[in-house]
């Protein structure tokens, strides 16, 4: 399951969800800025949340659903990566989320101090308790593991309350988890399994819909450099957009996105 594009979006919109995981405060959110930082050619890290104020740490947050007995000595070569080359004082703490118990390596000793402290906090989407009133980030982390008997049961509760139409984000996100989660169907498919066509024929869907349409356009029109359309392309294909829908966004030719996502 491909993860990159989906929680990239869930930590940059969705933040409360690092801190309902952690069993934190969900107003902390409030007192960060999510950033993804590439600090090397090989070491991106997928979310990274800095505080706003002093004495509060910063989170360095990885997503690993496939094994690799790499991880952990890439991880910490990340952290003190950015540690060095930003504050070397700055409180910190690694938090890791793997699809299930078995995806993550074991016996790796040169790290056992590290993952046995404070300082790292792990976690397996298959294995998380999540409340009724969980945010809905966190029950979007727990249908990453849902068997598709419970999925259904889950998608009703993150996307039909009453009385309560869900934001267009939490939407597009449970969209794109179902679709890494059941790869073998189509976007379609999935939309009628899950009635997903239902909230998106909404007046709140439509009008958001219709709006980032005209934010997409607008930042085309007044961005009209090469470069800067390289990078609005390159923004919206890290959010998990296909170049076909980069296109309808920005209302600009299928060929030229093409071109530029080149």
């Amino acid at each position: 399951m491909e993860t990159d594009s989906v929680f990239w979006q869930l930590l940059k919109y969705l933040p409360e969800t690092l801190f309902d995981l952690l069993g934190l405060p969900l107003s902390r959110a409030a007192d960060y800025r999510f950033d993804a930082v590439e600090l090397k050619k090989s070491y991106r890290l997928d979310g990274l949340l800095l505080p706003s104020k002093p004495g509060l740490p910063v989170y360095f947050v990885e997503f690993q659903f496939r094994r690799s007995r790499h991880f952990y000595a890439n991880l910490f070569a990340k952290v003190f990566t950015y540690l060095e080359k930003n504050n070397p004082d700055q409180d910190w703490l690694a938090v890791a989320l793997f699809d299930k118990r078995s995806t993550e390596p074991k016996n790796q000793p040169a790290y056992r101090d590290l993952l046995n402290s404070p300082r790292v906090r792990r976690f397996y989407a298959d294995k998380l308790e999540v409340s009724a009133q969980a945010t809905p980030g966190l029950k979007i982390l727990q249908l990453v593991s849902a068997p598709i008997t419970e999925a259904q049961i889950l998608v009703d509760s993150i996307l039909r309350k009453p009385d309560c139409e869900p934001p267009k984000v939490i939407v597009e996100l449970v969209e794109e988890v179902l679709i890494r989660r059941f790869n073998k169907m189509t976007r379609e498919e999935i939309r009628k399994m899950f009635k997903l066509h239902d909230i998106r024929k909404t007046r709140v869907w439509e009008e958001g819909h219709e709006e980032g349409r005209e934010e997409g356009r607008e930042e085309g029109r007044e961005e009209g450099s090469e470069e800067t359309k390289r990078e609005v392309v390159s923004h919206l294909q890290k959010q998990g957009k296909s170049l076909k829908e980069i296109a309808d966004l920005l209302a600009w030719p299928i060929a030229e996105v093409r071109r530029l996502a080149k």
